[in-house]
This record gives structure tokens, sequence and C-alpha cells, in this order.
């Protein structure tokens, strides 16, 4: 969906539903969670989402025909699972039933069908009255034969209440589960059951649903999730602080706010480190405490970049990693044609294959890595950093 074109049923103060307040004043212990997953106080910069996540709930929740998906998708630690949970925790206040999973689980099949199997409270306490025992346990299907298929399954349990069905890395989704559940989950739209999915994965869970050969997933509403601007970037430090009466200087907010570069993940880390490297709360923390503070998160932001430069090195592409990153040098983005010379260049200087078929396919582990991340500018695709201060680490690694 087009973002102008969006409908929206909330404004973007509605979406944060007052997730400000919820840090609540007295909330002494820290508000930032780093690499947790879980929901910060402060969704920054993802209204929009939140807006249309609330639009297709609005509809479930009124069991009103939806006939599409959500599928978010972007580089780790940018906030997909964060985004997922609030999107769940949206659901059950409004009486949908959401399912919570990780795809990648070898299992995952089986816990969806025990999560089926669940009746819901009233129709429990309904089954109990006439001496009947609402089947349950480790495996549905072998215990409860006649209980049904997955899509019998489903079908009976939208026709109870609607249906969120969450999973968490669907990247790493097994290729007959999805495509069966893509394919379920479709049928029961077209009978007009409120059933709906949300995938969450990695820049290559694309790619992925499409190896799955469910063509119509393409149908689905995509949101790519990737760094933030700096106004974003300011309110995910400033706003958790606030709301725990606790107050920042705008050249330290600044500060903190420049050396994240927009990545939700190290906003976190500067977050946690002001907020335990500055515990009286009468005092505005001051570019000072920045200054005071920044060892600990350069220390936790290099462990990061110690994984990452791994990742590359078992995935040998270092050289080619550290060859892309000239392409940033003057500018914060480059076209798809001016990466592909860098890794061209970079393939002939190491002695490999530079044909375009090892150019396509050094890109796209890049991008499965997310040190590449391909976004829209102006209607023109344009590559930009996962996380800048990322490249700049690679590239000296390697000279």
């Amino acid at each position: 969906m087009d973002r102008g074109s969006a409908w929206p049923l909330y404004d973007q103060a509605t979406v944060n539903d007052g997730s400000a307040a919820q840090a609540g004043s007295g909330l002494r212990d820290s508000p930032f969670v780093p690499g947790q997953g879980l929901i910060p106080p402060c969704l920054a910069g993802r209204e929009w989402e939140q807006v249309l996540i609330q639009n297709h709930l609005v509809r479930l929740a009124r069991k009103r025909p939806l006939g599409t998906n959500l599928i978010l998708y972007g580089p780790r630690g940018n906030g997909k699972t964060a985004l997922l949970a609030w999107a769940v925790v949206q659901a059950q206040t409004r009486g949908i039933r959401a399912i919570r999973l990780a795809a990648s689980l070898s299992f995952a099949k089986e816990a969806l069908l025990d999560e089926l199997a669940l009746l819901p409270a009233w129709l429990g306490r309904r089954v109990r009255r006439i001496g009947a025992s609402p089947p349950m346990g480790a495996s549905v299907q072998s215990r409860h034969p006649a209980f049904g298929t997955l899509g019998s399954m489903l079908k009976r349990r939208a026709r109870w209440e609607p249906l969120l069905l969450a999973l968490d890395e669907a990247h790493m989704i097994d290729k007959v589960f999805g495509r069966d559940l893509l394919n379920i989950v479709q049928t029961r739209q077209r009978e007009e059951l409120p059933v709906i999915l949300l995938f969450a994965g990695t820049p290559q869970l694309p790619r992925h649903l499409n190896a799955i050969q469910a063509s119509f997933w393409d149908r689905s509403e995509k949101l790519p999730i990737g760094r933030l601007g700096p106004e974003a970037s300011a309110d995910a430090i400033r706003v958790p602080l606030e709301a725990c009466d606790r107050a920042i200087a705008p050249d330290a907010l600044a500060a903190a706010v420049r050396e994240s570069q927009g990545y939700p993940y190290f906003l976190q880390l500067w977050g946690r480190a002001l907020w335990d490297g500055c515990p009286d709360p009468t005092e505005p923390i001051s570019l000072a405490d920045v200054d005071r503070v920044r060892p600990r998160f350069l220390r936790e932001r290099d462990l990061l970049y110690i994984n990452r430069y791994q990742e590359l090195d078992d995935a040998d592409l270092l050289p080619v990693a550290a060859g892309v990153a000239a392409a940033f040098t003057a500018s914060p983005q480059a076209s798809p044609r001016k990466v592909s010379q860098a890794l061209e260049a970079s393939l002939d200087r190491e002695g490999l294959a530079s044909d375009g078929q090892a150019i396509k396919k050094a890109r796209r582990l890049l991008r499965d890595l997310g040190y590449l991340w391909l976004v829209n500018r102006e209607s023109t695709p344009q590559y930009e950093p996962g996380i800048p201060s990322l490249m700049r680490y690679v590239e000296r690694a390697q000279r």
C-alpha cells in the first residue's frame, strides 16, 4: 500500500495508545531493553506501520473480510520482533485470539495445532458443563485424530473468534509447512472467516516466500523495516526518559542520536547506558554524561561488530564487503549499479569470478546479512548500509 493512500482509522497519537504513559511515572527500572524483542515504551518512527496494522485488526475484530496478510521484513536489530509483539498485544485488547510462534522451530506446526486446540475460555466453560474434555496436548492429531487437520481446526477456531497468527523468524519457516499454512489461510479468507497472518523475518523473507511457491503472498501488505530518521531516533531515547521523570539536554540527546545512526538496537543500548550511568533523576543528562558512559556503549556495540564480522568471514564476504563500503563514502545511498560496480571491482581484486551471477550472489548474501538494505527513494531503488559504522569497521579491518 502506498503510504499516501493509507486510510487511517487512528491518528499517530492514538496508535501509540499511551505507550509512553505505560512506561509509567514511578517506574525506576530501566525502560530500555536492547536485544530482547520486547515492546519498547516508545515505538518511535513506526507510526505508519502501526496505523496499517491497527486498520487490519479493526476489520478482523469486526469479523470483516480481509483477504490479505502482513509481511514485516528488514535487517536484524531494527525492531521487527518488537513491532510483532506490539501487534499481538493490540489484537488481544480487541478480543482477537493472537497465536505467536517462532516459525524457525522444527515443531512449529505442532505448536500451532496445540494453540488451535485450546478452546476459548467461554467455550471451555461451556464444554466442561456438559462433561466433555477439550482436546489439548503436545501432539494434538496423534491423540485426537478426530479433531481434524490444520485446515479444519483453523476453520473451526475462526468460527469461534477472530484469529491473528503471528510468526516470527518467518524466513526460516519449513517450506512445506509454510506453503500449507499460506494456502489454508487464503482459503479461509476466501470463505470470509476472520483470520490473518503476520510474518516477520530478515531481508531474505520475500525470497523465501517466493521459494515456497505460494505466489499470492506477494499481494500481502509488505512493511520493510529499516533504520529510523533523526527525529524518531531522538524520540526513542527522550520519550522513555521523560515518561520516567528524567530529562536529557538537547546536545546530549543529539550526540547519542548521531552515534546510534538511526539503528534501533543502538538507540536502546545508548538509552540503557545513560539510564544506568546517570542515576540522579534530579539532574538532566548532560553532554559530559554522554562522554562518561560512551565506553559502555562502545563495548556493547563492538561485540555486535565482532559477531557480524565473523558472519561475513564465514560467508567469505569480507573483501567484497570492504569494497562495497567504498560506494557509500560520499553518500548515504548508492544506486544498484554503483553497488554492482563496487562488487565487481572487489571480486576482481581478489581474483574471483566477477560475472553477473557472482555479483548477484554476493549482493544477495550481503542483503541477507543486513549489511546492505534496499530502500525506495523518490520512486527509485537505492541501497544504503544496514549499519553505516559497521561498514567503516569492516573497511578498516581489511586495510
